[in-house]
């Protein structure tokens, strides 16, 4: 019973992580949330566009500032005194 109980919380804790969304994600959300009230009076919950492209961002961010990167960084140019 321990067991099944350690495993169930390892899972949501996983489950918890993979859901994080970024600052872009987030700002492309609400844009959706404010276009769809203004336009229809309701909210979708499903991705919208804006939501898309953020979360498209957010990962071309991570990709960049180097997460998983294992190249080193270039040296630079030695000088002569």
């Amino acid at each position: 019973m321990r067991f099944l109980m350690t495993a169930a919380a390892a899972a949501f804790a996983l489950g918890l992580a993979a859901c994080t969304q970024g600052t872009n994600e987030e700002a492309g959300e609400a844009a959706d949330t404010a276009a769809e009230q203004a336009a229809t009076g309701e909210t979708n919950l499903g991705q919208g566009p804006m939501e898309e492209a953020g979360e498209q961002a957010d990962e071309t961010k991570e990709g960049a500032t180097g997460l998983g990167d294992t190249q080193q960084p270039a040296t630079p140019p030695a000088t002569t005194p």
